[in-house]
């Protein structure tokens, strides 16, 4: 018998595991994969590792901006894949070893939903008083995509052997990161999206801006595949705005966004699902069920390892009598492209344009960025009519680690007059956000 059963131990369901045992629940969890889900596994852990090698085989070729002679570098997609199955393996053994000494039960296969407080683990069914599920997603494939040899997010770091070259289909965060990745290896990259620009849910300026900077990457957008032949190279017929092209290709990788893996025995329960094919939840994680709740990427709605974090930390709180409830007001979003690419807060389009004001400030007007030969991008702070930060954009070298203090500020409700109460120390990238707040107010000293 146990106070709590986790189906899937992906970030939110090994974290809602730690959180309940450290507050003295018999916890169990089950996962039928490696331990850490999509994110550790074939997510943000292995895109980021290539990134970091990639960007620095980018600065390693133009040593002699700073002033340094090389040899010419080499960076094999092998030695990549082999550094990446390091890290990942090292990190799910740190999950594996963090649930072990909190007296977690691990279950290494699948589990199936059979009712409130029941769960079914292989041949063995279990009691529990609740249950989470985090059984996560999986890359979306339609059938005309479905063919041997058609890549996605789940087997692309599998890939040893680079492409001569490789249509990407879909321009979100998950396409352009990866075109991001082979353009820099060498590899002839095309993208291929069907809304009007690349990065669509992101500003336009950030989509127009990154299109710019990525010279080296054929881009159709308002773009769709009508037929596929071949089995690499491939023959990809599109609708393009400037009529039927066709596209040859040694590999496609498929980017089309991810949808949600129900367990076993949920859809023949009485829990609700929601319009996105995910599990519905309310504020405080729980199903339409009692004592069953559900978190991360199987809702269906933000797919991002931290909110599955954050919803981890909201349904424990429940489970063990708190009333803490969800916020999504203030999650950031982050894209790690040649350029990092950052935001958090309402969309412009959300927001009353009649009352808001802007402030912007170049990357190539501040002085640490000089130092990094950083030229390209901004920042750009939108603020309501009363001053209170209500969004902020950042295009810039670590965006990622910046956002967190924008992240913050939406969230306590700060204005930008408060916010320029904080040293800003020099010279340093979070003087980005300094000056974009101070445009604002119209008291940039530095703007060109």
């Amino acid at each position: 018998m146990y106070d709590l059963f986790v189906i899937g131990a992906g970030p939110g369901g090994y974290t809602a595991a730690l959180l309940a045992a450290k507050k003295g629940l018999n916890v169990g969890i089950a996962e039928g994969s490696s331990l850490g889900g999509t994110c550790t596994n074939t997510g943000c852990i292995p895109t980021k590792t290539y990134i970091e090698s990639v960007n620095l085989y980018s600065r390693i070729k133009s040593g002699s901006r700073f002033g340094i002679e090389a040899e010419k570098p080499i960076l094999k997609l092998a030695s990549l894949n082999k550094r990446k199955t390091r890290i990942v393996s090292r990190l799910a053994k740190g999950i594996e070893h963090l649930l072990s000494s909190a007296g977690v039960d691990i279950f290494p296969v699948a589990a199936e939903f059979s009712g409130p407080g029941r769960v079914t683990v292989g041949d063995q069914s279990l009691s529990t008083r609740d249950i989470i599920i985090a059984s996560g997603s999986r890359p979306k494939v339609p059938a005309l995509f479905d063919l041997p040899g058609v890549w996605t997010s789940d087997t692309l770091f599998d890939v040893t052997d680079l492409p001569g070259s490789l249509a990407i289909i879909g321009g979100g965060v998950i396409g352009m990161e990866m075109a991001h990745i082979f353009s820099t290896l060498g590899t002839k990259v095309t993208v291929i999206e069907a809304m009007e620009r690349i990065l669509p849910f992101e500003e336009a300026q950030v989509s127009d801006f990154l299109k710019k900077t990525c010279r080296s990457i054929k881009i159709y957008t308002s773009s769709r595949v009508t037929a596929l032949q071949g089995a690499g190279p491939y023959r990809i017929a599109a609708d393009t705005p400037g009529g039927g092209e066709e596209i040859v290709s040694e590999k496609i990788l498929l980017c089309i966004g991810r949808e949600p893996v129900i367990p076993d025995g949920v859809e023949q329960s009485a829990v609700r699902l929601n319009s996105s094919g995910g599990i519905q939840t309310d504020h405080f994680m729980q199903t339409s069920l009692n004592g069953v709740y559900a978190l991360g990427d199987v809702t269906g709605e933000y797919m991002y390892a931290y909110v599955a974090s954050k919803e981890a930390e909201i349904a424990v709180d429940h489970i063990t009598g708190g009333s803490r409830r969800i916020s999504y007001t203030n999650i950031p979003s982050i894209i790690f492209t040649s350029l990092e690419i950052a935001s958090v807060g309402k969309s412009l389009d959300e927001l009353d344009q009649s009352d808001n004001t802007h402030g912007m400030f170049p990357v190539s007007a501040l002085g640490r960025a000089r130092t990094m030969e950083a030229n390209d991008g901004f920042a750009h702070v939108v603020c309501s009519a009363d001053g209170t930060i209500k969004r902020v954009t950042i295009v810039a070298p670590h965006a990622t680690e910046l956002i967190g203090t924008a992240s913050l500020a939406i969230d306590q409700g700060i204005t930008a007059e408060d916010f320029l109460r904080l040293y800003h120390p020099h010279p340093t990238l979070s003087e980005l956000l300094k000056e974009a707040a101070e445009d604002v107010l119209g008291i940039s000293v530095h703007k060109p």
